[in-house]
């Protein structure tokens, strides 16, 4: 047992560094108004695409709110035992693939169940059978899945996530952990809009600092997705994104590690930051087995269009030489 205990000056040393950032780099400013916003959301749902921009928006959504149009109703298809572990002998486990779609901010015309004809090519979703578990990411507080993706996938035996994203600039964070009656009013709604939308989870990616580090915060949180967890059941699914930790702060482990090990247990499953070394790989493998975490729940990122590109301060992710773009699964398969 600890006598005493010395501040971390490390952790103080990067929320001093965020400040200054953004003092000295001041974000620019947030896109459309409150009421561009507004306007948009609402043609958007007209059209069957649903998401949120603010807690109050979640807050206040009742299941009546909703359009048929905007409901999937196409049923997850089961795949055999032969396709889940995809070896001769169904000898599981396998290597699973989580695809997150991330295009241009998502919540196109061509994804919507009204589409204009197509006078282009757009991003589509090939060789499904390879695919696992796709996620729908958008710059939204709440990401719902459109329904069209929804169907087409399900059909294919993939489950489709929708995205709950807390940015830098997110306002109200506090009101994440908000509770009603003891109960997490978010967790609830999350579940519920899971069940109405006919979709199949959430990816949790926060990138701002906790507002209370030194509290309970941190312990809460890992309740709210153990409660989000058990609303959903055991056929839905919910994965922690590697960015903040348990102390506190956002702070990418590139793996799994005793900082976000609590949320990760918690949702029992994590999607790494991209910049992973196979020394990381090799180290989350070893932790894993310590804490009983199953490996096959931890998806390392692999971003296919932020590195090596020839910005000021391009982001080098795996792999470092050769990757990018389409060459990344050439380049991976070139090291088994």
């Amino acid at each position: 047992m600890e006598s005493c205990t010395f501040p971390d000056w490390k952790r103080i040393g990067r929320r001093i560094g965020k400040r200054l950032r953004d003092v000295l780099n001041p974000r620019p400013p947030a896109g459309p108004s409150v009421g561009e916003r507004r306007a948009q959301r609402l043609r958007d749902s007209a059209i069957g695409l649903v998401y949120f921009d603010t807690f109050e928006e979640v807050e206040s959504w009742n299941v009546a709110d909703i359009d048929p149009i905007q409901q999937a109703n196409q049923p997850l298809l089961r795949r055999s035992a032969a396709e889940v572990c995809n070896t001769p002998d169904n000898d599981c486990p396998k290597t699973r693939l989580l695809l997150c779609h991330d295009y241009k901010g998502g919540y196109h015309d061509y994804e919507s169940v009204r589409p204009a004809p197509m006078t282009r090519e757009w991003y589509s979703c090939k060789h499904l059978q390879f695919v696992d578990t796709f996620v729908y990411f958008s710059h939204k507080l709440v990401c719902v899945p459109p329904p069209t993706w929804v169907n087409a996938l399900h059909r294919n035996g993939v489950q489709v996530l929708g995205t709950f994203l807390i940015e830098p600039q997110t306002p109200h964070m506090d009101r994440l952990l908000m509770r009603k009656g003891g109960l997490y009013v978010l967790a609830k709604q999350l579940a519920e809009i899971t069940d109405a939308y006919g979709f199949d989870g959430w990816l949790l990616n926060i990138e701002q600092d906790s507002p209370n580090p030194y509290g309970t915060w941190s312990n809460d949180l890992a309740t709210f997705l153990s409660d989000l967890r058990g609303y959903l059941g055991m056929e839905k699914k919910v994965i922690w994104y590697d960015a903040l930790t348990a102390g506190g702060d956002v702070y990418y482990q590139n793996g799994l590690t005793s900082s976000n090990c609590p949320f990760a247990e918690a949702t029992n499953c994590l999607f790494t930051n991209y910049k992973w070394t196979e020394k990381k790989l090799a180290e989350t493998s070893l932790f894993a087995k310590d804490i009983g975490f199953p490996t096959t729940n931890v998806f390392f990122g692999i971003d296919l269009w932020a590195q090596n590109t020839n910005m000021p301060s391009p982001r080098v992710t795996y792999p470092p030489e050769g990757g990018g773009g389409t060459n990344t699964g050439l380049v991976n398969i070139s090291k088994d």
